[in-house]
């Protein structure tokens, strides 16, 4: 059985057509390493082997030959019919002898393509050959506008004319396939790329795909999908390095001029850095700190679900206020959470409230453990003396920075206030009394 390794060679490049391992699987093909059996694998299943590396370059081959066998054929076909017609046209426009007429416009019909040669081969020689290019197009095209005037009846001009342009385009395009086939084998030309799908590729992702088409070009190794991916790969290695790159030249900018800044940013690897961080990184602690986000009694604290044990509101004619019932969780400098150990003053004030206070004011209200839990005491507090605190003052109450607005649109939606309160509170305006109670 042929290998990868054993694969014939077309062009200097290798018979697996420069696919990865994983890619030679796909198609079927045997990778070195493995058993040496006739099997290809997909997945997980075994399948039969579709087709060997040699198979593929043979068929190259033979389509290589019935190609230039059919190329010849029809050119030659395309020849003649091209000089039937310069040859009548000559007799009957200039009054040429045949004898005569053959061998002149049989230059004349070839001559396009004899100086197209001459200038392939100076192409090979790496001279670019404009002169016997334009020369090469100027003959045939007076040889097409030749056919077509030397005839009366027009559909006929246009036959021969059609035919003896024919050919020379046909022949063009021989002569820049073998032009590309030899810069390719020389690699002077980038090696054919996979073909990326419209839809799944193009369309959804046609920078990456770009980018993928680019990196096989220089990697003929990179299949369909490994292409794909590397292409991904070095995007977020991109957005990595950006992010340290910024991170870096900030601090470094702190401790020294701008200038140094960027020149440390220039010279350090940031590559080296990112891996680095990656050795270093916390992830357990990373993954602590989101745990606790994710805790359901922080959760239900934020999505306001604790709302249902709080006393509904009512009006304030019916209920007296209270206002040193929370004493202890709102101060003017910072909210005191209940319960907490503090210093020897604040255990004892909160021994004194809780000896003077009614105990059902207090047990109502939920444990105050976030920030909201704190704004959220403030608010029954204020509310209960009569005001509707704004954003700004319960920002500066539970020491928070533009954070009650976002809160206050929660607690509106949860509806644990009002739309009157949220509109008043947002804007700044002071409602008439009106309280949250027990």
């Amino acid at each position: 059985m042929t290998t990868v390794d054993q694969a014939p060679r077309i062009n200097g490049i290798s018979g697996t057509h420069g696919l990865p391992p994983h890619d030679l699987r796909h198609i079927g093909m045997s990778v070195p390493g493995g058993n040496g059996s006739s099997t290809g694998v997909i997945g997980h299943q075994a399948v039969p082997q579709v087709f060997l590396a040699a198979d593929l370059d043979d068929a190259v081959r033979r389509a290589v030959r019935a190609s230039a066998l059919m190329r010849q054929s029809f050119y030659a076909v395309v020849l003649l019919v091209a000089l039937a017609g310069q040859v009548s046209g000559a007799v009957e426009a200039l009054g040429i002898p045949m004898i005569w007429a053959i061998p002149a416009v049989g230059a004349l019909e070839l001559g396009g393509i004899v100086v197209l040669a001459n200038a392939d081969v100076r192409r090979r020689l790496g001279e670019r050959a404009i002169a016997s290019r334009i020369l090469s197009a100027a003959i045939a095209a007076f040889a097409v506008a030749f056919n077509w005037m030397a005839h009366e009846n027009k559909l006929l001009a246009g036959f021969f004319a059609g035919m003896s342009a024919l050919g020379y385009l046909v022949w063009l395009m021989h002569t820049e396939n073998q032009r590309r086939d030899r810069l390719r084998a020389k690699g002077d030309l980038p090696p054919t790329t996979p073909v990326y799908e419209v839809v799944g590729h193009w369309v959804r992702h046609p920078w990456v795909t770009l980018r993928a088409k680019n990196l096989a070009k220089a990697d003929p190794r990179l299949g369909l999908y490994s292409s794909i991916a590397v292409a991904k790969a070095e995007k977020r290695k991109e957005q990595r390095t950006s992010a340290i790159a910024k991170v870096l030249h900030r601090k470094i900018r702190a401790a020294v001029d701008p200038t140094t800044a960027d020149i440390a940013v220039a010279v350090y690897d940031l590559d080296e850095i990112a891996v680095r961080l990656a050795d270093g990184a916390d992830y357990d602690g990373l993954t602590a700190l989101i745990a606790a986000d994710l805790a359901p009694a922080r959760l239900a604290a934020v999505d306001g679900t604790a709302a249902s044990a709080l006393p509904p509101v009512q009006d304030a004619a019916a209920v007296e206020p209270e206002p040193d019932a929370l004493l202890v969780i709102d101060t003017p400098e910072r909210p005191t959470l209940p319960g907490t150990a503090g210093d020897d003053e604040a255990d004892s004030s909160a021994g004194a409230v809780d000896a003077a206070e009614p105990s059902n004011v207090v047990e109502d209200l939920p444990v105050v453990r976030t920030l909201q839990d704190v704004m959220w005491a403030i608010w029954v507090r204020r509310v209960a003396g009569g005001s509707v605190p704004t954003a700004a003052e319960l920002d500066e109450a539970a020491q928070a920075h533009n954070y009650a607005s976002k809160v206050l649109r929660k607690w509106k939606d949860a509806r644990r206030i009002t739309a009157e309160e949220y509109a008043a509170a947002v804007g700044g305006r002071r409602r008439p009394r009106r309280k949250h109670v027990a």
